[in-house]
């Protein structure tokens, strides 16, 4: 029988964290004490949020910098035929 009912958030410790995101747990640790992530403290329990974490990488998403070609002495950045 389905309901109409969001389904229950996940809820993660510093392991399920670290392992959701490819962090050390130390590093997490590191942005808990720095308010710079999401988080909820139980008693001295932390505990993540999945969709507050999905939220907070959407946020601090950033676009790739596309890196333009150096100007060389060739100038137009083709290659000088070195079979001369």
């Amino acid at each position: 029988m389905k309901t109409n009912e969001p389904a229950a958030d996940e809820i993660m410790n510093y392991k399920g964290l670290s392992a959701y995101l490819k962090m050390a747990q130390g590093t997490l640790r590191h942005k808990v004490m720095g308010n710079s992530i999401p988080y909820y403290k139980i008693g001295k329990n932390v505990r993540f949020s999945k969709t507050l974490i999905e939220k907070w990488l959407a946020e601090h998403q950033r676009e790739a910098k596309v890196k333009k070609p150096e100007n060389n002495e060739t100038g137009g950045g083709v290659l000088p035929d070195e079979s001369a």
